[in-house]
Order: structure tokens, then sequence, then C-alpha cells
């Protein structure tokens, strides 16, 4: 891990006998826009917190896959995973703390999607809740959607969390809005239902998404 905890964050569906969709979200601190902690992800160099860290981007890849592969719509194929929210619910753990200053903006967003937070931005203890809308929509394609302003102690880690994740509010949760239905006719891909996890957030390498049959599945519980 270099020296220093690295962060990463990948989504992906284990699909039971049909192709696996999902989505990418990963944060960058040394501003080349590639993940380090995924080696299908070539950048200039390491991905950690410290001391020295006072920003950190947050994107999000709305129709691809941690390997590179094409993600499409799970319900309508025709309906593109294009974006015009988004959500981020943060969590620092390990051997250190972020304190959360402030949120720039990258994609001219101004809808305020965060109760009790101002300008899409609200932090309480290990936490923090990001969240902007627009009526427009962007085309499917990666996004740097903003940058988070921390001051970090030590080496934590930033872990993303789905929605009943963090006590800041109920509502709380990662995703984004898109022209695709999403599971739950809502027009909203969210951590844990549309995207759910396959492995553990922080880990060093990426799972990419994987199809399974029934019968597979039953032969991994024996």
């Amino acid at each position: 891990m270099k020296n220093c905890l690295l962060f990463l964050a990948v989504v992906a569906v284990l699909a039971i006998g049909a192709p696996a969709h999902s989505q990418y979200i990963f944060l960058d601190v040394n501003g080349d826009g590639h993940d380090s902690a995924n080696p299908l992800e070539p950048g200039s160099g390491s991905d950690g917190l410290n001391s020295g860290v006072t920003s950190i981007d947050v994107y999000f890849d709305t129709n691809h896959n941690p390997d590179g592969s094409t993600a499409t719509c799970d319900q309508t194929v025709s309906n593109n995973l294009t974006i015009n929210s988004y959500e981020a619910l943060l969590r620092s753990s390990g051997s250190g703390s972020v304190s959360y200053t402030s949120w720039t903006d990258n994609m001219g967003y101004t809808v305020n999607l965060v109760i009790g937070g101002t300008n899409g931005f609200l932090a309480g203890g290990t936490d923090c809740w990001i969240g902007l809308g627009s009526s427009t929509a962007s085309a499917p394609n990666r996004y740097k959607v903003g940058t988070l302003h921390v001051t970090v102690t030590g080496t934590p880690v930033l872990s993303f969390l789905p929605l009943g994740g963090s006590s800041l509010n109920a509502n709380a949760e990662t995703a984004f809005g898109t022209q695709c239905e999403g599971i739950d006719f809502d027009n909203t891909y969210k951590l844990g239902t549309d995207y759910p996890l396959n492995h553990a957030f922080g880990t060093p390498a990426p799972t990419p998404a994987v199809s399974k049959t029934w019968g597979a599945i039953k032969e991994m519980y024996k």
C-alpha cells in the first residue's frame, strides 16, 4: 500500500444468469484523474491520505465497470446511463482522521440534495454527505463531480456508504440520478441496490463484475 493507507471505491453487481452491469466511483488525491488502487487504471502515482492532503476529487463513471468494460441500463438498455445529480456519503476510519471543510462542485449543479446541509454539503464526526442536482442531464461518461476540501491527520481510509449507513440523516446515500429507471424505478442508481458491492471498500484492487449461475452460487456456500 505504498507506506500509506490507500482508499478505493469500486461498485459491481453480481448477476445471476445474466450479464453483470456496474458503475465505478472512486476518489483521486494526486489530481491525475485515475484510481491508483486499481491496477487497470494507469496513473501518475499513489492516491493515499496523509497530513499533506488538503483536497480529494470524487469521480463517477456512469457507464463503465472497474475493468473498463461498458455498462448499460439494467432495465431498458436504450435508456442511457446519463447523470443529472450525484450524492456521496463518506466515512473516515483507520489510523488517523479526516476533518471535512467544504465542497466545490465541478458539474455546474445548483440544486441542494443534502437535508440540513448548505450548498450540497453536510459533515459531522467521521461522516460527510455531499449532494447536488440539475434539471439538465449530462451524457454517459466519467466525471469529476467535484472536490472535497479536508484536513487529514495520520493515514486514515475513506469509504463510500449506502443508504442508511450514517447518522447524519436517514436519507443520506451514495447515488446518481439518471435516465435509466433503476431498480426502484425512481431514475436513481444507488449504492447497495442498483450497484451492490461484491467486496469491501478499502481493498487494494477491484473485483470486476462477474456473471454467476445459480448453481455456481450454491457451490460457494457448501
